[in-house]
């Protein structure tokens, strides 16, 4: 495996008493509860050094000389690593980073000793290296999915971090990994205690706090649930890399990136939202039930699915569905006679778009006027917000313009800046699949499934 560039040292904070694991804690501390047979630090390790780390600063206070035993000077996963003990009294996460900072340097990341982050580290470095911000929060659109959003998040700064009074516009988590300077700091003592969520409030209230949207869910051992899913988690993948490593790489056939691809589908099924799938299935069954129409908007390979949909949503669904795509002459002629802009808007009104109506959008991009993508898509959609009508949509990247403006929204993260179109028009597929199967739009059995 090809290496990241070196990632400034990464400070891990595994000091506490991990009390939310008891029993399985009473004598052991968390960073060595196994998962899958092996201490979970062992993973950890594994993970940042693919990452691109080569410094590691382990902060211990609870039953430090197992983790240290354990993992001595690094060298067994090609690291160094150093070790900043709290000593007597635990200091908080805060302030066992800040016991540690003459081992850290100017610049470093730090995360957590029970989270497992399987994100591009080496590029949010990047991201940070850009501005002059003290800190730099990855953040998740977790909408108290897997814990209590804490996290007013807006444009590319966080706007509020607050563990303990949370406001309803905090969508979005603390996920688990940060990059700091050593000045973030510098108003603290060196043997002072006091949780890291104070430096990120005060960093976020002078506005010093930038955000990074991460869009893999993190996976973490400090409940009994977390430990599940993490299991859970990387018995899956080992089983994906065991099913596809049979595979005989024979002159000419590419069979890794074969692998790689199918690998990079499994993760990104992982991390698509299945709530955000239900809302989009429960919100078309009720315009359904008032009797609406659905219109499906898409170009380029979503014109494609568009039409495959729409056979779809009226035979097993029973759904009054269209795409202005499949009406070949009327779209050429609006093209030649009013622009591309204005296909489907025009369409939309000639069809009477309605409140009772709605609009789903297959795209990539999502729409985006200011770089002149899918303006077409953009049109339409500030039509359907107009007349009230409901808006749905299958998108990738960040969500665009659907994202912003739809009514639910199914987003493919970019995980894998090199594929990211075909992923997410092949998933749009997967997707729009399961909405029709979905118990609350499904009327019609499929032919094969009632020939028994």
């Amino acid at each position: 495996m090809t290496l990241q560039p070196g990632l400034p040292p990464v400070a891990i904070l595994a000091g506490g008493l991990a009390m939310r694991m008891r029993p399985a804690t009473s004598k052991v501390p968390k960073a060595m509860i196994e998962v899958g047979g092996v201490p979970f630090i062992a993973h950890q390790l594994r993970l940042l050094r693919r990452e691109g780390a080569t410094h590691v600063v382990l902060c211990l206070g609870y039953q430090a000389e197992q983790v240290r035993d354990f993992v001595g000077d690094g060298h067994a996963f090609e690291l160094e690593v150093s070790y900043s003990f709290d000593g007597e009294s635990l200091l908080g996460t805060g302030g066992s980073l800040r016991k540690a900072l003459p081992m850290l340097g100017p610049v470093f990341f730090v995360t957590y000793g029970d989270s497992y982050l399987d994100f591009a580290w080496r590029e949010t470095l990047s991201v940070f290296e850009k501005s002059d911000c003290k800190g730099l929060l990855t953040v998740f659109a977790n909408a108290d999915r897997w814990d209590s959003s804490n996290v007013v998040f807006l444009g590319d700064r966080v706007a509020i971090y607050d563990k303990k009074n949370r406001v309803p516009e905090m969508r979005y988590i603390d996920y688990g990994a940060a990059i700091l300077k050593a000045e973030a700091l510098a108003d603290y003592r060196a043997d002072s205690t006091f949780d890291l969520g104070e430096v990120y409030s005060k960093l976020a209230s002078s506005g010093q706090l930038m955000g990074y949207e991460v869009h893999r869910r993190f996976y973490e051992i400090g409940t009994p649930e977390g430990l599940a899913d993490l299991e859970a988690y990387m018995q899956r993948s080992e089983a994906a890399n065991s099913e596809f490593s049979g595979l005989i790489a024979k002159p000419g056939t590419n069979a890794d990136f074969v692998r790689t691809y199918i690998g990079e589908t499994i993760t990104l099924l992982e991390n698509v939202s299945p709530e955000s799938i239900d809302a989009v299935a429960h919100g078309l069954a009720e315009q359904r039930a008032r009797e609406g129409r659905l219109f499906i908007l898409g170009v380029g390979g979503s014109a494609g699915h568009a039409s495959h949909a729409v056979n779809d949503f009226r035979k097993i669904c029973g759904f009054e569905a269209y795409a202005p795509t499949d009406n070949v002459s009327e779209l050429t002629a609006r093209t030649n006679d009013d622009g591309w802009d204005t296909v489907f808007v025009e369409w939309l009104k000639g069809s009477r778009l309605n409140p009772r109506d709605a609009v789903l959008v297959f795209s990539v991009g999502g729409g985006d006027n200011e770089r002149n993508i899918s303006r077409n898509l953009v049109a339409a959609l500030d039509l359907a917000k107009k007349v009230g009508t409901k808006i749905f949509g299958i998108v990738g990247r960040e969500g665009g313009y659907t994202g912003r403006m739809a009514d639910a929204c199914v987003i493919v993260p970019p995980l894998f800046a090199d594929r990211i179109t075909p992923h997410t028009e092949g998933l749009a597929a997967v997707i729009w699949h399961l909405l029709v199967s979905h118990p609350a739009l499904k009327r019609s059995q499929t032919t094969w499934e009632s020939k028994r």
